[in-house]
């Protein structure tokens, strides 16, 4: 059994403006200091989100990180016109299915705003599950991917993703990782920690790693 495990954010959805859009509406709320650009943003973005805050400049001794938290996804979802998926992104999952291998989507979204996405973007049918956490705080996904690979049979497995924490969960799994560096970490960033990093979604076949 062959299994690639896809990141959503950043790595199918491309919605690093959206975010980029959502965190500069918390500084101009709470902090005195100039937005991100795109490269700084890419720069400081990570897991666990409270620590990416943190890097921004906010101090949690003095605000509320759930309050935080939840106006940021407010903008989020009020911007959310401005997000789309990575170009060829479909139509892989579809070589997939038809070579037999499994697509599974693992996300730090929380799992019903996730299908929901999922659903607006036509994509549902193209996953054999959706795995998404419980609140929108995205503290891991470890926990869950898991438990979800408790369940699983043995096979190939490979991690797809754009972060460091992405890298992070593969290992947890003691699976194989490919990232992109095209999402919310810069492929500089990336590159500290692996070797297989690619600048498009639609190049992550013609690594080693890919279970052909």
């Amino acid at each position: 059994m062959k299994t690639v495990i896809y990141d959503f954010n950043g790595t199918i959805l491309d919605d690093v403006d959206t975010g980029i859009i959502a965190i500069n509406a918390m500084i101009d709320k709470y902090l005195d200091r100039d937005h991100l650009t795109k490269e700084e943003y890419r720069k400081v973005f990570g897991f666990p989100v409270i620590d990416y805050y943190k890097r921004v400049g906010f101090d949690f001794d003095k605000l509320d990180f759930k309050v935080v938290g939840n106006e940021w996804m407010d903008v989020y979802e009020a911007n959310k016109g401005s997000y789309h998926l990575y170009p060829g992104i479909k139509e892989q999952l579809s070589d997939n299915k038809r070579q037999g291998i499994r697509n599974i989507l693992l996300s730090a979204s929380r799992l019903d705003k996730l299908k929901i996405q999922c659903d607006d973007l036509g994509i549902t049918d193209l996953f054999d599950e959706i795995l998404g956490i419980d609140d929108i705080y995205a503290s891991s996904k470890v926990y869950i991917a898991k438990e979800w690979m408790q369940r699983q049979e043995k096979g190939e497995y490979v991690f797809v993703g754009d972060t460091l924490h992405d890298l992070e969960v593969a290992d947890a799994l003691n699976i194989k990782c490919i990232l992109v560096s095209n999402g919310h970490q810069a492929k500089d960033i990336l590159l500290r920690k692996t070797s297989h990093v690619y600048d498009d979604i639609r190049e992550v076949v013609n690594d080693p790693y890919w279970p052909i």
